[in-house]
């Protein structure tokens, strides 16, 4: 695997209606994400955040293809959380869209992936209240739904 490029965003910015591509849904919840892009660190925010990704704001987006690690800063939890990832998709600023970089979880093994499943699901609650994080976490259940 090439040498991961420290980075730190948000996966793929995709309208919230568009969950049909994804394993997980996603919420539009607000997280500082910290990340390297050349010799500098770069701070920016989630505009949603998934069990399997997230998508980072960024006028400045990184290519598609991009192995990177970021930090995320999510509240209630004592320490940041470092995770590597890929930009799977990119929107370029100037656009109709939002400019940023959507990111997709690449996990070491399968505690790390149930440690931020958890700390996710956690944030959902808090955010959209649970009524709303339990129809959002049965379109995972749904047979047919994308994995």
């Amino acid at each position: 695997m090439p040498e991961l490029e420290a980075c730190g965003q948000m996966c793929d910015g995709a309208p919230m209606g568009s969950e049909s591509k994804r394993a997980a849904p996603r919420a539009p919840i607000e997280i500082k994400v910290e990340y390297k892009r050349m010799n500098s660190f770069v701070s920016d925010f989630t505009k949603d955040i998934g069990r399997d990704g997230l998508f980072v704001r960024s006028e400045e987006p990184l290519a598609v293809g991009t192995e990177c690690y970021f930090t995320l800063e999510i509240p209630r939890l004592p320490d940041p959380i470092t995770l590597a990832g890929v930009v799977k998709r990119v929107v370029p600023s100037g656009g109709e869209e939002e400019a940023g970089m959507g990111i997709g979880f690449k996990f070491k093994d399968e505690q790390e992936r149930s440690a931020l499943a958890t700390a996710v699901d956690n944030l959902m609650v808090e955010h959209l209240g649970e009524a709303l994080f339990n129809r959002l976490a049965s379109l995972r259940k749904r047979p047919g739904a994308a994995r």
